[in-house]
Formats: structure tokens, sequence, C-alpha cells
């Protein structure tokens, strides 16, 4: 299973040199069925990306509808969203405290730990012998990811 925060999620549609490695990546969890996760966070994160890039014009009015319509129908169909429970938030005052994490990462790396945590109870996913990788281009939550016990996947070392 991945974890996949906004700064690595946007290669899948905004190509970038890295971004084969994270594709090959997604479609080796799509394939085996492990599942793609990811904060609702993530939704108004990549919406606003692309809505700022056609705003400073570096996507046409066109490029930017391909890629809402392309997000939305993976948000539909392939995207599981972690919901920003409780269970959630339960771990953000320690990880701002352990790690220099701007607001959005806690709330990535929270949903991750959740959903490791909900893994290894075996609750809601299937059996609890499934791995979760973190995927994130972002160095200083990469650290804290790996920091926190998750194995990390950087698409920026990984090209």
């Amino acid at each position: 299973m991945l974890y996949v925060d906004s700064s690595a999620l946007v290669k899948h549609y905004i190509r970038e040199p890295e971004s084969a490695s994270l594709k090959a990546k997604l479609n080796e969890a799509s394939l085996h069925q492990h599942g793609v996760f990811i904060s609702v966070l993530g939704y108004a994160e990549i919406l606003a990306l692309f809505a700022r890039r056609l705003r400073e014009n570096v996507l046409s009015e066109s490029q930017a509808r391909l890629l809402r319509d392309e997000f939305l129908d993976d948000w539909m169909f392939s995207l599981s969203p972690v919901e920003l429970t409780v269970g959630v938030i339960g771990f953000i005052a320690e990880l701002v405290n352990k790690h220099p994490l701007k607001g959005a990462d806690a709330i990535h790396l929270a949903s991750a730990l959740w959903l490791r945590d909900a893994l290894r109870l075996g609750k809601k996913f299937g059996s609890a012998d499934r791995s979760l990788t973190f995927v994130s281009a972002d160095i200083a939550l990469n650290r804290a990811a790996s920091a926190e016990g998750l194995e990390v996947f950087d698409p920026l070392e990984n090209n």
C-alpha cells in the first residue's frame, strides 16, 4: 500500500523528470490492488496547484481542465482518501513538536501514521500483514516519516 502526499502525487499529473519513477510505483500499487491513499487535504492542495499554475500562465485553460479532470477521475476511482478524523488529529501535536513540519505536512504524516496503525490492527483494510510505503517529494517530511518508522519512497531520489 502507498500513502502519497501532494508533493509526490502532483508529479503524476504534471510531468517532471521524476514522474517516471512515481508512475511506476503507482502502477505497481494499482496492479497488485494494494491501494493508494492520500489525506483529504490532498484534494484541495492538488486542485489549488492547478489553479495557481493556470493563473501564472504556466498552464493553458485546456491543460488545466485536462489535469483537473484526470485528477478528479483518479480521486473518484483510484485514490482512497484518509479523512481528517480525531484519530489522525491525535498524532499532530506530538509530530510538530518532534519534527520541523509545516501544518499540511503534519496532516499528511499523521494520516499515514493513522493508516499504518489501522493496518497493524487489521481494521477496515483487510489483513494486518500489508505494509505501507510513504511517498513524498519533500525532504523534511521524508526525514520525519523515516524517523517515525515508515518506509519512504522519494520520486526525486528514485528516477
